[in-house]
């Protein structure tokens, strides 16, 4: 009878750490069911199979996970932001709306901390002291993405990014390697800077 109860537990905590959309979620879910894995080789006895995995499967690999879930789960934002325009304020101010939201709505889905930090400083001063996952560059000409070509993070906000905006902002997706980035990007900067005076 209450071997029968920890089946049913067993096959209850496999199904909820499948079906759950928090990966932390899953991960205790998955050391709770690794925990009443343990119990029921103890019943069958078996007891060093019991120690075994209540040492590895439910302690050790729990905590490597949510090691590499906490590693993962701050992401950095350089957001600058340039309007020289009067005329096209209201759309840019628009445009940043849903910028911000779709950043918002990427970190949820990804279970990141997002940290959007709004800066004034050029894009090659940021790709050589800060410490980032995005540099965003956003202008009346434009919006530029900036990120390291081995982030997986990286790689899908582009795919997020180019789902669900629904405007053309006309963006250009720059990866580490690329040279011509930082010319490309701070012509930009100069250029509105020259039109501004």
């Amino acid at each position: 009878m209450i071997l029968d109860l920890f089946y049913i537990s067993l096959i209850v905590f496999a199904i909820i750490a499948i079906q759950s959309t928090v990966l932390r979620n899953a991960v205790i879910y998955l050391s709770v069911f690794s925990l009443i894995c343990s119990i029921v080789y103890l019943l069958l006895g078996a007891p060093d199979v019991a120690i075994a995995e209540a040492t590895i499967g439910c302690t050790l690999s729990t905590i490597l996970y949510l090691v590499a879930l906490k590693k993962y789960r701050i992401f950095t934002v350089y957001y600058n932001f340039h309007i020289n325009d009067e005329a096209h304020f209201d759309a840019m101010q628009d445009e940043k709306e849903e910028i911000h939201t779709i950043f918002g709505h990427f970190s949820n889905a990804q279970e990141l901390q997002l940290d959007i930090i709004n800066t004034s400083a050029s894009f090659t001063k940021l790709k050589q002291s800060a410490s980032y996952d995005v540099i965003l560059f956003h202008s009346s000409k434009g919006l530029w993405l900036h990120g390291l070509r081995n982030s997986y993070q990286y790689n899908e906000l582009l795919n997020y990014f180019e789902k669900e905006c629904s405007r053309d902002y006309h963006a250009k997706f720059i990866h580490e390697e690329l040279e011509w980035a930082d010319e490309d990007v701070d012509g930009v900067e100069e250029e509105e800077t020259d039109n501004a005076t």
